[in-house]
């Protein structure tokens, strides 16, 4: 009598050779073929196995009469199990019956490796900017797995599969190193939950590069631009004066409320956030940016308000970064020719400030040395007094 199961699948009555299992009792026995079977029948491999598909299980392996018979009984147990309530199909050498899965939006160790991902990231205490270029390379990497047909659990994970899908998507030696700089802080946050046991990226070197010298922009050419912005686009004219002296990047200052500015001290704070490292400093207000820091403040209706947002004015409603890039190359770049970065204004002003004292990577942020990180408390301070007493005068002809 067969037994159904899913999926017009079934099984026939189970049988033991020898048939006398139960009670015989001459060593002799042993040295037969000693085994469980019974026939699976799948509709879908119907004419590979007419008959049925033959699923014996052996226990020669055990060599005394107790224990093949102990062996006997416990498979008459399972087999009934692992077909009506595992859905095992011994075809296929698949279960029928998926395992559960745990709710949406959670981790566990055999999940997809591709979903672990796009669980994983949103919720690493990174910068917004990290988490848009994580979405991206995870997005590349999926369609990478998809047309290349690469599946297996994030458990699973390990350099050589990280390999062949970074190889198959062709890409230069920077985004290569990009990708592997990204992929390696989602996957130490998923050692760190336990659901990875080791961190591949480590295991994958990274691809050597050419340093390009960055185009920065001339003092006179400078000049001119900030002309036409004053002329035409007052609060950006306004923002890249501020920007200009205050060798902060743009992520930082649309970061900053009218709370974080003490104008009495000449100073702001900023959460400098560099990768999975977060860390608050003070800025300095130069003389020269103080009047435009007056003028923003000015506009605030609140304490909350942050001070770059919708047309770089005021708001209570933040902002992204980037539309600076955008608005510096729809204004400048394409209708005057300007090829250089609105960011080469943080490397021109450095530059000027490392010719009037030895101040620059400490305008800049830059992490100094480890004794002065750690010990001297007063240090900071010390080098923002200094750079309040400095005097640029590179754009006075604006």
């Amino acid at each position: 009598m067969a037994i159904n199961l899913l999926f017009n699948c079934s099984y026939s009555e189970i049988w033991v050779h020898p048939e006398n299992w139960k009670t015989v009792t001459t060593q002799k026995s042993l040295k037969q073929n000693w085994y469980v079977e019974c026939k699976f029948f799948d509709p879908i491999f119907k004419e590979k196995y007419p008959y049925g598909y033959p699923f014996r299980k052996k226990v020669n392996r055990f060599k005394t009469l107790n224990e093949r018979k102990a062996a006997i009984q416990l498979l008459l147990k399972e087999i009934p199990v692992i077909f009506e309530k595992k859905g095992w199909n011994p075809i296929t050498k698949r279960f029928m019956i998926p395992e559960p899965k745990p709710t949406q939006g959670t981790l566990y160790p055999k999940q997809n490796f591709i979903e672990a991902l796009e669980v994983a990231y949103p919720k690493l205490s990174v910068s917004d900017g990290v988490k848009k270029e994580l979405r991206r390379i995870i997005a590349k990497l999926k369609k990478s797995a998809d047309e290349q047909r690469i599946e297996f659990p994030i458990c699973e994970i390990h350099s050589g599969y990280v390999r062949d899908l970074l190889d198959y998507l062709i890409l230069t030696p920077n985004e290569y190193n990009k990708y592997l700089t990204h992929l390696s802080i989602v996957l130490s946050d998923l050692v760190e939950k336990r659901i990875v046991f080791h961190n591949p990226i480590r295991d994958i070197k990274k691809k050597k590069t050419v340093k390009k010298i960055r185009e920065t922009l001339e003092i006179d050419e400078l000049t001119k631009i900030f002309k036409i912005l004053k002329t035409n686009h007052p609060t950006f004219y306004r923002y890249g004066m501020i920007f200009f002296h205050s060798g902060a990047r743009s992520a930082e200052l649309f970061r900053v409320q009218k709370k974080h500015v003490n104008l009495e001290k000449q100073e702001y704070k900023v959460t400098i956030c560099k990768g999975n490292v977060y860390r608050e400093v003070k800025k300095v207000i130069l003389n020269k940016a103080l009047p435009f820091w007056k003028e923003i403040l000015n506009e605030c209706s609140s304490d909350d308000d942050y001070l770059f947002t919708r047309g770089l004015q005021p708001s209570l409603v933040p902002t992204k970064p980037y539309q600076i890039t955008k608005r510096w190359k729809r204004l400048i770049k394409d209708k005057y020719g300007v090829t250089a970065d609105f960011y080469s204004l943080k490397h021109l002003f450095l530059d000027e400030i490392d010719k009037l004292s030895n101040l620059a990577g400490h305008a800049g942020s830059h992490t100094t040395d480890v004794t002065e990180r750690f010990y001297l408390f007063g240090s900071e301070n010390r080098k923002n007094e200094a750079l309040k007493k400095i005097q640029l005068n590179i754009l006075d002809a604006v």
